[in-house]
This record gives structure tokens, sequence and C-alpha cells, in this order.
């Protein structure tokens, strides 16, 4: 086999190990289907197409290896970070006791096992008023405020509710 059959029959080869039909391939290579056919029973050709093939599964290979040996390491990662959070909610415990400090109570209750006492990324619906709005604590307190000031600019200046009617 000359090289530059050589050369045509790895390219075959790598469209075929590649999935492309071999029409297709008959096309891009501007040969008959026959021809194509005919390359592909070779037995030069057949070795040409396994060492591809191997080429190919060998890479894969590897890039299994390297994702598997990422897979370990993120888990000894995860390990490691699962040892070490009883020590950091010590120091943060700690931290509470000794100075009352405030923003490391808030991170110790965040990370509440059971999230009896977590920060809430939403604000909790009761089942049974699943229909009702939900407003948080500060809107209502401020809607409340902000009515004691009205009732009381209104009392001052004694002005008479207006009826709907008279409007």
């Amino acid at each position: 086999m000359n090289r530059q059959v050589e050369i045509k029959c790895e390219q075959i080869a790598r469209m075929v190990v590649k999935g492309m039909p071999k029409t297709q391939i008959a096309r891009e290579m501007g040969m008959s289907y026959d021809g194509i056919m005919g390359i592909c029973r070779h037995p030069g050709y057949l070795a040409i197409e396994e060492k591809v093939r191997k080429g190919v599964l060998d890479k894969m290979d590897a890039r299994l290896d390297k994702r598997a040996e990422m897979d370990v390491k993120r888990q000894d990662l995860a390990e490691e970070v699962e040892e070490v959070v009883p020590e950091a909610m010590k120091v943060l415990i700690e931290g509470v006791m000794k100075k009352r400090d405030m923003k490391a109570a808030l991170e110790v209750l965040d990370r509440d096992p059971r999230r009896q006492f977590a920060k809430a990324s939403h604000p909790t619906v009761n089942p049974l008023q699943a229909g009702t709005p939900v407003l948080e604590a500060s809107t209502l307190a401020s809607a409340v405020t902000d009515a004691d000031i009205t009732h009381q600019i209104l009392e001052k200046q004694r002005i008479a509710p207006v009826k709907p009617a008279e409007a």
C-alpha cells in the first residue's frame, strides 16, 4: 500500500470511527460508494481502522481517568470540610459566649442542622392560608407606623373623614 492510499485509508477510518455513514464518506472523499467499500474490506485498511479506533479509545480512557481522579479529589475535599464543620461551630459558639457577638449568633442559627432558626430565603407560608399574601415584619411595622402618623396629623387638624358618596 503506497503512502497516498495509506493517507486516504486513515482519513476514511477517522470518519468511520467518528460514526459517519459510508455514503457521506464517499461524497466527502470524492469517491464512489463501491470504491469506499472496497477499501474498507482491504486488510491494510482494517489494521489502520483498528489503530485509529484504539487511539480514540485511549484518549477516552485518559479523559475518564482524569474525571475519576477529580471525583476522588472532590470527595476528599468534601470529607475534609465535613470534619472541620464541628470545629468551626465551636469557634462561633465561643465567640457568641465571650463577646455577645450578634453576627456570630446569627451565623450559628443559620447553621442549625434542623433548620429551625435558619434565615429563610422566602417567607414561610402557612399551608392553611396558601392564598393569603405574606408580609414581612418590617413591612408591616412600617405600614403601622405610617398609619399612626397619618392618624395623628388628622387628629391635629380635626379634619372630618370624607365619605365616599361626598367625594
